[in-house]
């Protein structure tokens, strides 16, 4: 019987059956007890190896450091790419290379007159004449002069320019420089102020020059005055191959001013001011 519920009670010997009505009693709705996905860990390659079930990492390989890296899977704005690895040195500035002493003027006339020189490494004046040696440089001045020429001119007033003229004498080397007071002597070979990462002090460098920081060569290719520039060449072990860079300076610097030539400058007086000095030979 469909909807009842029989019941057996036996008396006397004999079963006697009495229906029950069936009563329906609810169920309880099962509660799901779902924890929610943790944050995806960082891998143990490293914090950058972050990814969720379906978002993949984007993997990068590193030629310099040769190694796979990997940026965060994008779920916001795109963030700029991680900055290169650093070069390990950067450019000061270009300057030229001048000669260490040169002739800024004169004093006095005919064969009294001595040169006005400026120690270009230390900025002292020192005045001389023929002989007189300058052992702080290693040079000594053989040879000293000053001419006055007419210079032709339609004006009714004649012109004259002085000049004075110095051979100077390297101790060291022999070689024989020759210094006007009308330009300065400039070798002609610009150098590069290079400055390591970290370091306080520069080091100047010309092209075709080699130096080391730690286990890595730096050779320099170029120098470039107009734009100031530099080209270098990095090797080291840790390297697959050489890498090469063009330098500019990091703040603007003016370089030491070229040479101006004759026509450019004034002409010099027939007699210098007179400043007082210990006069040599």
């Amino acid at each position: 019987m469909q909807g009842t519920k029989l019941a057996s009670i036996r008396s006397g010997g004999a079963d006697t059956i009495t229906p029950k009505t069936y009563a329906a009693s609810g169920v309880d709705a099962s509660i799901a007890n779902t924890p929610p996905w943790p944050e995806a860990p960082s891998q143990s390659t490293g914090k950058l190896w972050v990814y969720n079930v379906f978002t993949s990492p984007e993997i990068f390989y590193n030629e310099v450091e040769k190694k796979f890296t990997v940026t965060r899977p994008k779920t916001g704005p795109d963030e700029p790419p991680p900055p290169p690895p650093p070069f390990g040195v950067e450019l000061v500035q270009v300057k030229l290379d001048a000669f260490r002493l040169q002739l800024v003027g004169y004093v006095g006339e005919g064969d009294d007159a001595r040169g006005t020189f400026e120690n270009a490494l230390t900025g002292e004046t020192v005045i001389g004449r023929a002989g007189k040696e300058i052992p702080s440089l290693g040079l000594k001045i053989k040879s000293f002069e000053v001419k006055r020429s007419r210079i032709i001119s339609k004006e009714s007033m004649p012109i004259y320019d002085t000049t004075a003229t110095a051979v100077i004498l390297d101790l060291k080397t022999r070689e024989e420089v020759t210094l006007t007071n009308k330009a300065r002597y400039i070798r002609g070979t610009p150098l590069a102020v290079l400055k390591a990462d970290g370091a306080t002090e520069a080091t100047e460098h010309k092209a075709d020059s080699k130096f080391t920081i730690g286990a890595t060569t730096y050779t320099v290719l170029t120098v470039t005055v107009e734009p100031p520039s530099v080209q270098i060449v990095k090797e080291s072990a840790e390297l697959k191959e050489p890498v090469t860079k063009t330098l500019t300076p990091l703040s603007s610097i003016a370089p030491v001013p070229a040479a101006q030539s004759a026509s450019e400058q004034p002409a010099a007086p027939a007699t210098a001011p007179t400043t007082p000095f210990l006069f040599g030979n």
